[in-house]
């Protein structure tokens, strides 16, 4: 029987990933194999349930495309759960969950909602449907992927390793190849968002190989600004097949799903 690789990637904040990594363990059975990603933290601040361990920060684009390359070179993975530290969500039920509707519907990615305000994207809130909503594309804090879709893209470009403008890398391909991509309004995760940042746990990189600089902290504009250059760059240089950069982006600020109740 394949399984799911669940993949919660810690970076300095070992107290959220111990809380996730703790709602999940105990639900384990043969559907799915949980694991901690260490990406380059401070000695003091790796979690205790750590599985692999990187010495540099690989960001999160360069961690995502390490969990790529465990599914490929593992064919009992049927699927790739990369989970935010931090998150909460129903441990009981969530991983099960996703993969019913997963493997079920036929889906290529699917995500559960985030409650409260959009975060930034609208179609990932709560829109109280009942059954999972079709959408162009899915932000990255707990998305369930298909094994089809990671070997067809193999790994991402090294240039995105702040771990923006994937997502949209993801729904160019599925639209290419028909594929559908959803968010599941009935699972539902919390997502607290930027602890990193917030608490100057993110550090500046002094070389390119990643060495990390402890004593200097990044702060939350100074992370934007070096996300946003990059991630807008990139796709001036390698624009979508299947849509324009702006209206993706506009897509998300703008969804809306609001159904009328019948009586």
């Amino acid at each position: 029987m394949t399984k799911t690789l669940a993949v919660i990637l810690n970076h300095n904040l070992p107290e959220y990933t111990d809380l996730l990594y703790n709602s999940l363990v105990s639900f384990q059975r043969n559907d799915y194999q949980l694991i901690v990603m260490d990406n380059g933290s401070r000695p003091d601040l790796v979690s205790k349930n750590t599985s692999i361990r990187f010495q540099a920060n690989l960001f999160w684009g360069g961690a995502f495309n390490e969990a790529f390359k465990m599914v490929l070179n593992n064919p009992e993975y049927d699927s790739l759960l990369f989970l935010n530290n931090d998150i909460e969500v129903t441990g009981e039920i969530f991983v099960r969950s996703l993969r019913d509707e997963l493997f079920k519907g036929n889906y290529a990615m699917i995500s559960p909602c985030i409650a409260g305000r959009a975060q930034p994207w609208k179609q990932m809130q709560n829109w109280g449907n009942p059954s999972t909503r079709i959408v162009k594309w899915i932000d990255m804090q707990a998305p369930l992927i298909n094994r089809k879709l990671i070997e067809k893209i193999n790994q991402f470009d090294p240039a995105l390793y702040y771990g923006w403008g994937q997502e949209l890398i993801c729904m160019d391909i599925c639209e290419s190849m028909g594929w559908k991509t959803g968010v599941c309004d009935f699972i539902c995760i919390l997502h607290v968002g930027k602890q990193t940042v917030f608490q100057n746990r993110l550090f500046n990189v002094k070389t390119e190989e990643f060495e990390i600089d402890y004593n200097s902290p990044i702060t939350w504009q100074e992370y934007l600004d070096s996300a946003w250059e990059s991630y807008v760059n990139y796709f001036a240089e390698h624009p979508l097949k299947n849509g324009e950069f702006y209206e993706m982006r506009a897509y998300g600020e703008q969804y809306s799903c609001v159904t009328s109740s019948k009586k």
